[in-house]
């Protein structure tokens, strides 16, 4: 368990970096090589989103996302989305879902926005060229471990997990995910079926063999 003050220290560090207005303007689009912007995402997402992530018990989920399965059988998700018209700019999301309630797809309602998260407004980085992806993805990584990682860390324990659900806007989905904790029965073999259902990684089906 990583250490409060540190986890204070780096939220007290941090500060966005490689972040940019989400829709470039045509003018702004030209100056940019779409064949660099898009090796630059593959490449930083790789060398370095891929690797902490990783390195912290995360399995790649399709094409640009991340899962884990925590100690009370709740999904750990985060993705990176793209700006759909090309800007080359992207924004991250997360997540946590119980895999023992029936779902047929990530349900990413107990979540947000990374930027959002941390600032109250939407943040979108920059991938236009190796060197600004560079600056995004290290800046990205830091969010995440400063913010994003301690919560969920705080929905890895039951008490923290209702206490968000208490929370959730969807009252509806909250009543149904609270009553899941105590009513579930055989939530291993729900569990299983969820994985399945998701085409989760084998890793995470092999965490609950």
């Amino acid at each position: 368990m990583l250490n409060i003050f540190v986890r204070k220290n780096r939220k007290e560090a941090f500060c966005f970096s490689g972040n940019r207005q989400p829709i470039r303007t045509e003018s702004e689009m030209l100056l940019v090589d779409k064949e660099e912007a898009d090796f630059a995402f593959k490449k930083c997402k790789k060398d370095i989103m891929d690797r902490f992530l990783l390195d912290n018990g995360f399995c790649k989920y399709k094409t640009n996302g991340y899962v884990r399965l925590n100690e009370i059988g709740l999904l750990e998700y985060i993705d990176l989305q793209k700006e759909k018209y090309g800007s080359n700019t992207f924004c991250v999301n997360f997540a946590a879902m119980p895999l023992y309630f029936e779902r047929k797809y990530v349900n990413t309602s107990l979540g947000g926005r990374l930027g959002t998260y941390i600032s109250g407004k939407d943040v979108w980085w920059d991938y236009a060229s190796e060197e600004i992806a560079k600056v995004s993805f290290v800046n990205v990584v830091a969010a995440i471990d400063a913010y994003i990682l301690p919560w969920f860390e705080e929905v890895s324990h039951e008490s923290g997990y209702k206490e968000k659900l208490l929370m959730l806007q969807n009252k509806r989905l909250a009543e149904e995910w609270l009553n899941a904790i105590e009513d579930t029965k055989d939530k291993e073999t729900m569990i299983k079926q969820s994985i399945e259902e998701l085409g989760l990684p084998k890793r995470i089906q092999r965490e609950i063999v």
